[in-house]
């Protein structure tokens, strides 16, 4: 069986919509959905929510029956899509100037991008185990990211009964758990994005978007 690749989008924030844009994409949202954005009071916030929910709606698309586009959650928090005829997965996460999605047509994945700003000692050691500490603790700012990345995105695979990923041992996973792949980008020089997966795909395929990309397929 051939593995697909695991695929990136990566959408930046970019300036504030303009009424018309904002209505485009919002009016082609669930209202369960619509109702979760408008309770974001910043516009920064609102906008990331707009553009993360539009964003898993245009990656999707393809695959599913947009009528029944539904996003649901686990008892984790999870989102996830109800529909029986897809098996893939897909993962989102923002941070600063990006909003980027991890989707695979089978399996689990996880996805995280941080945007690096400068942290203190006592933050960045809460946020560690101790042997992942004594690692980094020497070594410059986005080393941390790097890490904190990878251990949002193992955690955001669903795979790991834990509550926080700052509990997960990330140099004892990758020495256990030979089943997962991992990959580590920058989308520019502030913003490091890892993903983790756990099929057999052994590349992974990076689109930037713009937001009328978006806004095509969302007008009547």
């Amino acid at each position: 069986m051939i593995a697909h690749p695991i695929q990136l989008f990566a959408l930046p924030l970019g300036t504030p919509l303009t009424s018309a844009e904002w209505e485009t994409l919002f009016r082609a949202l669930p209202s369960d959905i619509q109702q979760k954005i408008m309770h974001y009071r910043l516009w920064q916030d609102r906008q990331r929510a707009l553009l993360g929910h539009t964003l898993i709606k245009w990656a999707l698309q393809p695959f599913i029956d947009e009528s029944a586009f539904h996003i649901v959650q686990n008892t984790y928090g999870r989102p996830y899509i109800i529909d029986k005829l897809w098996q893939g997965d897909f993962n989102l996460s923002h941070s600063g100037d990006w909003i980027v999605l991890a989707l695979a047509m089978e399996g689990r994945v996880g996805i995280d991008v941080e945007e690096i700003k400068p942290i203190s000692q006592d933050v960045m050691q809460y946020a560690l185990t101790e042997e992942e500490w004594q690692l980094i603790h020497h070594k410059p700012p986005h080393v941390f990211y790097e890490l904190w990345t990878l251990k949002e995105a193992l955690f955001k695979t669903g795979l790991f009964p834990v509550q926080s990923p700052h509990l997960l041992r990330t140099i004892d996973i990758q020495k256990t758990r030979k089943d997962l792949s991992t990959y580590l980008s920058y989308l520019d020089p502030q913003h490091p994005v890892t993903i983790c997966w756990n099929n057999k795909a052994m590349t992974v395929n990076t689109t930037i978007l713009h937001k009328y990309q978006l806004l095509q397929r969302a007008a009547p």
